[in-house]
């Protein structure tokens, strides 16, 4: 299998160009594109590629600010950077290396020069991730094998381990935390068989990680029946607090359809709340991952305060949320170590943020 190149530019006709001439003697390297800084830094954490080649003049955040964004972030930093430039000046080049990149090329773009340099890069990366390798493996020979570390931890935190060898503590800045609790769990499977409750929570888990995935959010774990997310942890979509909520409401209306098609019927109560999160391991001596701080408390509390079937949001989510979705105000509620609180529900969209069928939820009670 070939490598994975991402070509970033704002003209689709330099792309196509690119494209020829990087695969033109080699034509099974997958080639990606992104047409602007920000899906790039996007695209760069999800593909993983082998080369990132940017052009630097584009509109918004050109070259040399992607290359800064992508150095700064732990899941894309050692992924080599060409930028390309038709303007020719040596602070440039300088400043281009200054913050990491791995090459630089002129324009109008020489295809041998081009072949050339990509190969080097690539040549030098892959000796990178062999070393990385050879290191990882002693790493993680103490540990499980990585299909069970998958199913307890967060890929963007499994990829940390691999090329560091722990989980160092982190603050993660203004994320939203999802918490997710079944209503009436216990009481709906005291007659269950064993293999019937695991099959039901497997069959719900599941459908929940695929709306979480959709939305740039991350399963961190689930502790029997409750299921927590955070959005904004190891990806940064441009309205953070809109695909939380887009996730929340995507998994009740999975639970709404769901419950037409299965004798089993289920409720859930949501509750979101934003802020800053820390994320480590518990234990030196256990690779298992955790989230903890005020944001985590408080989400785990307006879940508890939700009625089923209600996504229970704080007024800090409240004002950015109004732009997109109908929210109906709560009587405030007083919760431990805060006080009285507003609080308010997600109705329904305003506005159409996917082009699909919407399921609308009666009103609920203002209590």
């Amino acid at each position: 299998m070939g490598n994975t190149i991402l070509l970033v530019d704002d003209s689709r006709l330099e792309l196509e160009i690119l494209t020829g001439i990087i695969t033109k003697d080699e034509p099974f390297r997958n080639i990606v594109t992104a047409n602007n800084g920000e899906e790039a830094c996007r695209m760069a954490v999800r593909h993983q590629p082998d080369l990132i080649i940017i052009d630097w003049e584009m509109p918004g955040m050109n070259g040399i600010d992607t290359l800064k964004v992508l150095k700064k972030n732990d899941l894309t930093k050692n992924l080599p950077v060409i930028l390309i430039s038709g303007v020719e000046f040596t602070d440039k080049i300088k400043e281009a290396f200054s913050e990491g990149a791995a090459d630089f090329i002129q324009k109008p773009v020489n295809p041998e020069e081009l072949h050339a340099r990509v190969n080097s890069v690539l040549r030098n990366y892959a000796h990178f991730k062999s070393l990385k390798d050879q290191s990882n493996k002693l790493t993680l020979a103490n540990h499980k094998n990585e299909r069970i570390l998958r199913s307890i931890l967060p890929l963007p935190i499994l990829m940390q381990i691999k090329e560091y060898g722990s989980i160092p503590p982190k603050r993660y800045k203004d994320c939203v935390a999802i918490f997710v609790d079944m209503v009436d769990f216990t009481t709906k499977t005291g007659k269950m068989s064993p293999s019937v409750l695991l099959r039901e929570l497997h069959e719900l888990f599941n459908g929940f990680d695929a709306v979480i995935d959709e939305h740039f959010c991350t399963r961190i774990k689930t502790v029997g029946d409750a299921y927590i997310a955070v959005c904004g942890m190891f990806y940064t979509p441009d309205k953070i607090e809109i695909e939380a909520a887009s996730a929340a409401v995507k998994i009740r209306e999975y639970i709404i359809k769901r419950n037409t098609e299965s004798q089993i019927k289920w409720e859930v109560k949501i509750g979101l709340y934003n802020g800053d999160i820390i994320g480590s391991s518990v234990s030196p001596s256990n690779l298992s991952f955790d989230i903890f701080g005020e944001t985590v408390n408080m989400a785990s509390r307006f879940q508890t305060m939700c009625e089923p079937m209600q996504i229970n949001v704080s007024e800090s989510l409240s004002k950015p949320l109004s732009e997109a979705y109908k929210l109906i105000t709560r009587v405030p509620r007083k919760v431990k170590g805060k006080g009285v609180m507003p609080m308010y529900y997600i109705h329904h969209p305003i506005k159409t943020i996917e082009k699909e069928e919407v399921v609308l939820m009666p009103a609920p009670s203002m209590q």
